[in-house]
């Protein structure tokens, strides 16, 4: 939706100014994202968000309430003037479903338009075999929507999250150990063929951030880093409000980088890191196989401060320093929120051990929040976030949701 292009006689590219059209579909989904961001809110309060005219909010809150896309929240007391109406999503009016594919297990849940999760299901499966996977994934999608009592023609899309790059098109084979039969499937295809819905694609660390700004209350407009530790690690950068992913859709892949502590690239045979600042190396630490290390344990041992995860949180906390540092530098965010597969005692005491940070242009007098902070948004945080996706690319006011890798089919049900 972003301005129209035509030839111009010498046949140089003109843009011309956006189409009223446009600009009404980008008013809608701003006063919608508000709404569902920040509500219960008001119509005079969603004017002071974003800045548009009384009568334009009335006018399209009036649009959103015939369609039933949002509801009546109640209205203000015991203050001067005329009651302000409170307004929300109607929870009802759209669902999406996100799936988080990790080595040999499935997370998913079904969401409603409030983004609370209606069922959460885990499912054991070999990630190995993509199409063995696919089809399992469609049929637990299929008895999940009827557990919810979610109609099929209400669901928005699936949300499809998983750790690995999957083309040929690149000159090397950065596929992860374990996922090298995924590259070069066309699994956002196969999926939307089993289920019949629309599905988009994403990584886990860019799914987790789009998770976080929608689940922080003040992220609306804000550039910030979500640092996503996994079984290898890797970033979402939120750039003013949306996505960034750079010229190809790879920006964020920060654990390719010989930054001691990384995993770094598998490419790269000179390379002298050693892998510290994931689950893998946190297994390796505690003597544990990567299968074993459940949550449970880990929070254990750091409730009885276990020495081997305590030396492996002062090495990892020494890396998570480091990595604060090339971010704070090469995008000046307003902060880095760490999260990712780990426990959040885990991710909070990572946090705190790693300062004092280095000294970057980001230690600044005025600053309003910490430069590194720990996720409000990590359990589940790949998978919540798989599920916002189809709500983000149909309601977001920033067009720039279109780096999102694989879009198998043009619905966008908000804008109808």
């Amino acid at each position: 939706m972003s301005a129209a292009k035509k030839t111009s006689d010498n046949g140089g590219v003109v843009i011309e100014a956006r189409r009223a059209e446009d600009a009404r579909i980008s008013n809608r989904r701003l006063v919608f994202e508000t709404i569902c961001q920040k509500g219960p809110i008001s119509r005079v309060e969603i004017g002071g968000v974003i800045g548009l005219k009384p009568q334009t909010i009335s006018s399209i809150t009036r649009e959103l309430l015939d369609q039933g896309l949002i509801t009546e929240a109640g209205r203000s007391s015991g203050l001067r003037g005329q009651p302000q109406i409170y307004l929300e999503p109607n929870a009802r009016a759209g669902f999406s479903v996100g799936v988080h594919l990790d080595r040999n297990v499935c997370l998913l849940v079904v969401s409603d338009l409030k983004r609370d999760v209606l069922v959460r299901r885990q499912i054991a499966c070999d990630t190995r075999l993509p199409k063995n996977t696919l089809a399992r994934v469609a049929a637990e999608l299929d008895s999940a929507l009827a557990e919810a009592d979610v109609p099929r023609d209400k669901v928005w899309g699936v949300g499809l999250v998983l750790p690995t790059f999957g083309s040929a098109v690149y000159d090397f084979d950065f596929s992860m150990p374990h996922w090298e039969a995924w590259r070069d499937v066309g699994f956002a295809e196969e999926l939307q063929t089993l289920c019949g819905l629309p599905v988009l694609v994403e990584n886990d660390a860019t799914a987790a951030a789009i998770g976080e700004r929608f689940h922080r209350g003040d992220t609306g407009t804000s550039t910030f880093v979500y640092f996503y530790v996994g079984q290898g690690t890797g970033a979402g950068l939120i750039i003013d409000g949306a996505p960034f992913k750079g010229a190809f859709g790879n920006a964020g892949e920060m654990g390719l980088l010989p930054v001691f502590g990384l995993d770094g690239s598998p490419v790269w045979p000179d390379q002298k890191t050693v892998d510290v600042l994931s689950m893998g190396g946190l297994a390796k630490a505690c003597g544990v196989n990567e299968t074993d290390l459940l949550p449970e344990l880990v929070v254990r041992l750091h409730q009885v401060r276990d020495q081997r995860l305590m030396e492996w949180l002062k090495s990892a906390s020494e890396t998570l320093r480091d990595v604060t540092a090339v971010f704070e530098v090469l995008f000046d965010p307003e902060f880095i929120a760490v999260g990712g597969a780990m426990p959040r005692q885990i991710i909070q005491t990572l946090v705190d051990m790693a300062y004092p940070l280095r000294p970057t242009p980001a230690a600044r007098r005025d600053r309003s929040k910490a430069r590194l902070v720990a996720a409000e948004l990590i359990e589940d945080a790949a998978v919540r976030g798989a599920a916002i996706l189809p709500i983000f690319v149909n309601t977001s006011p920033n067009f720039r949701h279109l780096y999102i890798r694989q879009v198998t089919q043009d619905r966008r049900p908000f804008d109808r």
